[in-house]
């Protein structure tokens, strides 16, 4: 990777955290806002999440030195930022991305991601061209606009065991392949279920893991619960012998 490459999300996927370095902006008697946040990430460098504007933008990016921004304050950067909440997965690999969208009335934009890690996931958000981190908080009036395409409304077992794996929609009608094979989970997301069609800009990895058993069969409910899915109330389960 060189520096300021742009990125995908799923280029995050599967990568292990190894530092945080933030940049804070001073501004008068308020507190502190988080104004850039670097993830240093195996195979990738650091990576920028910062918000140009309406939304989060992801690029490489080595960590600025601190500045002054004349009449608007000054910004100093803190390597190996220990205070910060998504500092507490160094070390752990990303399993998952998902967007964050905010809709509301007559709006609706990518607000920020969810990184989900072995044992919990954060929430990096861009909303008013601040940057945001939530790891268990609730937000609360913004929560009722934020969401997340990751509840599966219909799923279709298409094999058993040696993989097991299924078809799978999100009650917001996204296809996902789940498939899982000597221990190793995937889900991914495609145009449909045509596999003519997966070559395309629609189609990307949303979550991998490694479980270390080399198993072959898993059921629904310990997929979904690794790979951060859940199903509808009423979600239609179907499957046949593979």
């Amino acid at each position: 990777m060189t520096d300021d490459e742009e990125l995908s999300v799923a280029d995050l996927v599967g990568k292990r955290l190894l530092r945080v370095t933030t940049a804070w902006h001073h501004h008068a008697e308020d507190e502190p806002s988080l104004l850039h946040l670097w993830l240093h990430l195996e195979g990738l460098g650091p990576v920028l999440f910062h918000t140009p504007g309406t939304g989060l933008s992801l690029r490489t990016d080595q960590p600025h030195e601190p500045y002054s921004m004349e009449q608007d304050g000054h910004v100093t950067v803190t390597n190996d930022s220990p205070n910060v909440p998504v500092a507490r997965f160094v070390g752990q690999t990303i399993r998952s991305v998902r967007e964050i969208r905010y809709r509301g009335v007559g709006i609706d934009f990518a607000a920020g991601l969810t990184l989900q890690f072995p044992g919990a996931s954060i929430r990096l958000l861009a909303l008013d061209d601040d940057l945001l981190l939530a790891c268990d908080q609730h937000l609360g009036p913004v929560e009722a606009s934020l969401h997340e395409d990751v509840t599966l409304a219909r799923v279709v077992q298409t094999c058993h065991g040696f993989p097991s794996q299924w078809d799978a929609w999100t009650t917001g009608g996204q296809y996902l392949y789940l498939r899982y094979r000597r221990g190793e989970g995937s889900v991914e997301q495609h145009p449909s279920e045509d596999t003519d069609a997966w070559d395309g800009a629609g189609s990307r990895l949303w979550t991998t893991w490694d479980d270390g058993t080399g198993g072959g069969i898993i059921d629904l409910a310990d997929f979904l619960a690794m790979a951060g899915l859940r199903l509808a109330p009423e979600a239609e389960i179907s499957g046949t012998s593979g």
